[in-house]
């Protein structure tokens, strides 16, 4: 299956990771690393995780407290956005 990522996917990858390597050397590097496992993960099962409003679906990071949403559709996983998880569960919705 094709995967596609929503323009702003990348910026939160980017910015998030800027800030957890200015908290330490490296730890940007291992949260993009993070991120690319979770997509991996994702991309084998990806109806691993249950279907939310919108046909929208989540997958939390194992060392970080990010969320990945993305939607299965009948020909690519679209990633939505990454995410805090303590941000409100609406932020990035305009992007299903």
């Amino acid at each position: 299956m094709n995967r596609w990522y929503h323009p702003e996917f990348e910026t939160d990858l980017i910015s998030a990771a800027r800030y957890y390597e200015q908290q330490s050397v490296g730890l940007g590097r291992d949260f993009i690393a993070n991120a690319e496992a979770a997509v991996e993960i994702i991309m084998a099962a990806p109806q691993r995780w249950p279907e939310r409003s919108g046909g929208v679906r989540r997958l939390q990071l194992d060392r970080f407290p990010f969320l990945i949403r993305y939607r299965i559709t009948a020909d690519a996983i679209q990633f939505l956005s990454i995410l805090h998880g303590a941000r409100h569960p609406d932020t990035g919705a305009d992007r299903a």
